[in-house]
C-alpha cells in the first residue's frame, strides 16, 4: 500500500523545490537586466560619465579633475605640480613672472601666465571634448521652461558653482555636432543663480522627437553637470 504521508511529503519537497528554482529564476533575470542596464553605459563610457572623447585625457590638476585635454597637457600639468613650490614665496604669493593657474579656485599652483590662459580655454571647451556630455550627473543647477507657440523660454537656478565665474549652458541630443550653445549667467558671490534666471529663448527644431539634455558647465572649474531636459526644440506650433 502506498504511504500518503510519503506522497505528501515528497509533494512538499517538490513544490518547495520548484518555488526555490523560481526564485533564483527571478534572480537571475534581475541579475541580468540590472547587468544590461548599467554595464551597457560602461561599454559606450568605459571610464564613467567623464569619459574624453578621442585624443583627451583627464587634465587631473587638483583631485577630482576630469576636465579633458591633451596628452601634452597633462604632463605639462604633471611637471607644473612639481615645480610648483619652487615657483611660490614664502607668503603663499607667487614669484615675479609667475601667476596662480586656476583650473579652479583652490588651484593655487603657481605656473607660467600661458599655462593659465590654456586653463581657462581648457575649462571652457570642457563639453565639447566629453564622450556624452549629456551622460553627466545632475549637478547643482536646475533649469524651468515656460513654452510659447514656438518653442520655450529657458530659466535656471542653483548653487554649488564657482564664485562670480561664468556658467554656460547647452543644449545636446538635438543631432547637432557638439553641445548647442544656449547662453550663459555668472553665479554671484555665494557661488549661486538666485531666482530663476532667464537663459535662452529655445526655438523649434523640425524633426526633433526627444527632449533636449540641458549641460551646465561651471566654467571657473571646467565641472560639465546636467541640469533637466526641456521640450521647448520640438513644440513647433
Amino acid at each position: 500500500m502506498h504511504d500518503i504521508g510519503n506522497t505528501v511529503t515528497e509533494a512538499g519537497r517538490g513544490n518547495g523545490r520548484r518555488w526555490l528554482a523560481g526564485v533564483l529564476a527571478a534572480v537571475a533575470l534581475l541579475a541580468g537586466l540590472l547587468t544590461l542596464g548599467s554595464p551597457a553605459q560602461a561599454v559606450d563610457l568605459p571610464w564613467g560619465p567623464y569619459t574624453c572623447a578621442t585624443g583627451y585625457v583627464w587634465r587631473e590638476a587638483v583631485p577630482g579633475d576630469q576636465v579633458c585635454v591633451t596628452p601634452q597637457t597633462r604632463s605639462d600639468t604633471q611637471t607644473e605640480n612639481a615645480l610648483g613650490p619652487s615657483r611660490r614665496e614664502s607668503n603663499g604669493f607667487c614669484k615675479v613672472g609667475f601667476v596662480w593657474r586656476e583650473t579652479r579656485p583652490s588651484d593655487l599652483v603657481c605656473v607660467f601666465p600661458s599655462s593659465r590662459d590654456r586653463a581657462y580655454s581648457d575649462n571652457a571647451n570642457a563639453p565639447w571634448r566629453l564622450a556624452d556630455p549629456g551622460a553627466t550627473p545632475r549637478g547643482g543647477v536646475s533649469v524651468s521652461t515656460t513654452y510659447h507657440q514656438l518653442g520655450g523660454y529657458l530659466y535656471a537656478t542653483g548653487s554649488g558653482l564657482s564664485a562670480n565665474r561664468p556658467v554656460r549652458f547647452y543644449a545636446v541630443r538635438i543631432n547637432t555636432v557638439g553641445p548647442y550653445s544656449l547662453g550663459s549667467l555668472t553665479a554671484n558671490a555665494s557661488g549661486a543663480i538666485s531666482g530663476w534666471q532667464y537663459v535662452a529663448d529655445i526655438r523649434c527644431r523640425s524633426g526633433q522627437t526627444e527632449p533636449a539634455v540641458i549641460v551646465v558647465l561651471d566654467q571657473g572649474s571646467g565641472v560639465v553637470t546636467t541640469a533637466g531636459t526641456t521640450d521647448a526644440f520640438r513644440r513647433c506650433g
